[in-house]
């Protein structure tokens, strides 16, 4: 497998820089789908396109009814417009594969590749997941059977942190659990000039926005840590009229259920008493929660063991705090076991470019390393009950 990798690289590279020169959004894979397929399509490589076909499920080895390991990558990218200037930067404005996803698809296919290449009889479930970055991508798969005869699961996340040529597989909670609301202020428009005739939703906002930073702090306990921020404020068309409507969208992040749930209850109190205060309704509006990212204690370990082969036990960090980013990856980590590594991607001597960031890139030296490390961990995996 590893000769079969080294021929690929060139081709993984490849992968990789289309993928990031045509990169779809969240509900919208459609040709990045195709693509994977034409790849597969190329190495004789059977494979299922998953409802809409926007991602796909590769299955080899034994047949449908034996165990099997699952690697899962993800394939969407991000409403950011791109500040690259390389040859293969975005071609789609607006669009950028800023979090790592085009390389996540590439390791994953070259590992797929070698794998089928060598010969080797591996029972191994490829995953091509669409729409993580909506937080629905995992489920939609978990919908189409992706984990129907599948023992334990394990991915790659690339760490622009870490320099090429390190690791981590860190056991128990790695993300924290995410829940997006929606608060609509329902005001009363009119004249800028005239205010006192309005309910003015705008000025509502700004209270009820310095209300939630201020509150919430200090309703959690300190040491259960708790992240909520309001990244969206769309309120009036026109510098001269009080619109009716304000709509704010943000996030609650937790580590624990119990914070989680104890922000969101605070933030709905909140909501009713500034609106009570202005006399104007705030609707809220909660999505469904992503739990937090758990790797499994026994999965982990396995991987680490990969590591270990692959970069050297210096290269691996195997202990850390867990990040109050979310990753759907934990939808699966709900129904079996499974261990999400990180892999250093930093270029050396340049300093960090963090993720979802317009100016966002991977040191390509690493792909390779990633598809070796996902074909070392499924080997040890392969050979055990996990």
């Amino acid at each position: 497998m590893d000769a079969e990798l080294q021929i690929l690289a060139p081709r993984i590279v490849e992968i990789r820089r289309h993928l990031h020169q045509y990169p779809e959004l969240s509900l919208h894979e459609h040709a990045t789908s195709v693509y994977i397929a034409e790849q597969l399509d190329g190495e004789g490589i059977g494979y299922r396109f998953a409802a809409g076909k926007r991602g796909l499920m590769v299955d080899l080895g034994g047949t449908d009814s034996v165990s099997r390991v699952a690697m899962r990558a993800d394939c969407d990218a991000l409403p950011i417009l791109e500040e690259n200037t390389f040859s293969h930067a975005s071609r789609n404005p607006g669009v950028m594969h800023a979090c790592g996803h085009d390389a996540h698809t590439a390791m994953l296919l070259g590992a797929l590749v070698a794998l089928h290449r060598a010969k080797i009889p591996i029972n191994v479930r490829g995953i091509f997941q669409p729409a993580e970055e909506a937080g629905d991508g995992a489920l939609e798969m978990i919908g189409d059977g992706a984990l129907e005869g599948i023992s334990s699961i394990i991915a790659l996340h690339v760490d622009p942190n870490l320099p090429v040529g390190q690791a981590a597989a860190v056991a128990g909670p790695q993300s924290a659990s995410c829940q997006d609301f929606v608060l609509t202020i329902i005001g009363k428009g009119g004249h800028a000039a005239r205010p006192h005739l309005t309910v003015d939703p705008v000025a509502i906002a700004a209270a009820l926005i310095t209300q939630i930073y201020q509150a919430i702090p200090r309703h959690i306990d300190l040491r259960k840590p708790v992240v909520v921020s309001i990244c969206q404020f769309h309120a009036g068309h026109s510098s001269n009229v009080i619109p009716d409507k304000a709509v704010l969208k943000g996030t609650i992040r937790s580590l624990d259920n119990e914070s989680a749930t104890e922000a969101k209850e605070t933030l709905a109190r909140i909501c009713g008493g500034v609106g009570a205060s202005f006399g104007a309704p705030v609707l809220t509006q909660f999505e469904r929660r992503i739990p937090g990212m758990v790797n499994d204690p026994a999965v982990t370990a396995f991987c680490a063991a990969a590591a270990f082969e692959e970069f050297g036990e210096a290269a691996v960090i195997t202990t850390g705090a867990a990040s109050l980013g979310a990753e759907d990856f934990a939808d699966y980590q709900q129904r079996i076991p499974g261990c999400m590594m990180r892999l250093g991607t930093r270029f050396p001597g340049q300093a960090v470019t963090p993720l979802h960031t317009p100016t966002f890139d991977v040191d390509e030296q690493a792909l390779v390393y990633g598809s070796r490390l996902l074909l070392r961990a499924l080997l040890k995996l392969d050979d055990t009950s996990c």
